[in-house]
């Protein structure tokens, strides 16, 4: 048998940080990632192999710390267990400027723009939404995060969620640990509103648990589409008690038995939008949580399961009211300051992957005339019941949609998209095409933006402004919003 030799530590010294969070070093020229590095440190590292023509450092030791570290606060993460705090290394007070700048500085370099920086009004426990495992711990079963080696970690007090999730986690240990251990494997998705109130429990099955994966053939498996483990729903109708006992008056326990199934509810208590136990019009309309409030236009959104929702509620606010601010002189040059029969027509525009209205029906409130396209059934069926036929809603692809506009001669002022981390570039010569005077591009992924632009500037579009939102403070990831105008 061969004799495998460990790679033995070198001294790396920081220049700056990569886009997506890393610190980069170079050693005899090639250049080497170091997660959880910072710029001007000198770290103790082991060099793995090359994969995919990266290679990356496992730190050993800090051997001359930035200025800009602090200590985890989490023993999960200060363990190496839970990963999903990958900034949590960082002051908070310098972590937007600091990923911003690694991701976005080119960018706004090559456009002669400055990054606006808009920060987390909460540093921690921001999170509304939560995704949980059941799965093995200690030789029990338990609710937790999934860690490297596939094994549930526990969790007292995750500093990313809200108080209100991690009471909803403890909950769901204990239930948890009366289970047998063959219910290990679905997902629990857990969704709070953004006051704080009702929460939402899907159980979902994990995407390596096939249905009947016993006795079947390596082809027949690998085809099955998975499914939650047998009895796990009767075990489920046991959690109501559980968080009515942790606090909870207003909860919705759902249950999803395959992965592209509509949820079924288990039971609803205290939730607007039900009525002995059960949803008024069913799933694809349920309305159990409040998504986001602006009190001000007189607007309430709200949300059921399976319908996406901001982890960040503070900083979604924040997101909408520097999109309203950038489409504000478009609504007010179209606002009727004559008689009704001579007024011009309202502003037009187009909300791509709109999802629940998010972003649509604000608009509708200050004086547009939204359509908006969502591929989802129920945040479609969600955003035309938070409308209350104030805006237009297609469900389909966006782009394929947005081709569809354009055949029709259709035109618009404003158009925002929000798409997938993919990113949208192959929508660019469609929205061109329906000449709008102003263009709002949300990513939530720097390098899919940084690729798109070039194809919009292309077309006679020009970038005039680029801001970083802390959606996501303790991770690296961060949310990005770009305007565009006609040139």
């Amino acid at each position: 048998m061969p004799h495998h030799t460990a790679r033995p530590p070198v001294k790396l010294a920081v220049e700056k940080l990569a886009a997506g969070g890393e610190g980069l070093a170079r050693l005899n020229g090639e250049i080497i990632l170091t997660p959880r590095a910072l710029p001007g440190e000198l770290v103790s590292a082991v060099i793995g192999p090359a994969r995919k023509g990266v290679r990356r450092a496992d730190v050993e030791k800090i051997i001359l710390p930035s200025p800009l570290r602090t200590n985890p606060d989490c023993p999960l993460a200060a363990s190496g267990r839970c990963d999903g705090c990958d900034f949590i290394h960082v002051r908070p007070e310098a972590a937007l400027k600091l990923k911003s700048e690694a991701a976005l500085g080119r960018l706004a370099e090559t456009y002669g723009l400055e990054t606006k920086l808009i920060e987390s009004p909460l540093a921690a426990h921001y999170r509304h939404r939560l995704t949980l495992h059941l799965g093995l711990a200690d030789g029990g079963l338990t609710a937790g995060f999934f860690d490297q080696r596939r094994q549930a970690a526990e969790f007292a007090d995750c500093r990313l969620a809200a108080p209100a999730l991690n009471r909803a986690a403890e909950a769901l240990r204990l239930w948890a640990a009366q289970l047998p251990q063959a219910m290990a494997g679905p997902e629990i998705h857990l969704a709070l509103g953004d006051d704080g109130a009702g929460l939402l429990a899907v159980f979902r099955p994990s995407p390596g648990r096939p249905a009947g994966a016993a006795g079947r053939s390596g082809r027949n498996r690998a085809a099955a589409e998975p499914a939650l483990p047998h009895g796990l729903a009767r075990e489920a109708e046991k959690l109501p008690a559980i968080l009515a006992a942790h606090g909870f008056e207003a909860f919705g326990v759902f249950i999803q038995t395959r992965r592209h199934a509509a949820p079924r509810p288990l039971a609803l208590t205290g939730q607007p939008g039900a009525e002995n136990g059960r949803p008024l019009e069913g799933n694809s309309s349920l309305k159990l949580i409040r998504a986001a409030a602006w009190p001000e236009l007189g607007l309430t959104l709200r949300a059921g399961p399976g319908v996406f929702t901001q982890v960040n509620p503070a900083v979604n606010k924040l997101m909408v009211e520097l999109i309203l601010e950038l489409a504000a002189p478009l609504a007010s040059a179209r606002a009727p300051s004559t008689p009704a029969r001579t007024r011009s027509r309202p502003a037009r525009a187009l909300d791509l992957y709109c999802g629940l209205g998010n972003i649509s029906l604000p608009l509708a409130k200050k004086g547009f005339a939204v359509t908006g396209v969502e591929s989802s059934a129920d945040s479609l069926a969600a955003a035309r019941l938070n409308a209350e036929g104030g805006a237009a809603f297609m469900r389909g692809d966006g782009a394929a949609l947005a081709a569809a506009l354009v055949k029709q001669g259709q035109s618009f002022d404003l158009i925002v998209l929000d798409p997938p981390r993919a990113g949208a570039r192959d929508l660019a010569p469609h929205l061109a095409a329906m000449k709008p005077e102003l263009i709002v591009y949300v990513a939530c992924r720097p390098a899919a933006l940084a690729r798109d632009l070039p194809a919009f500037v292309s077309l006679g579009y020009r970038p005039i402004s680029l801001t970083a939102l802390d959606m996501f403070p303790r991770t690296s990831h961060f949310e990005t919003v770009a305007a565009l105008v006609r040139a």
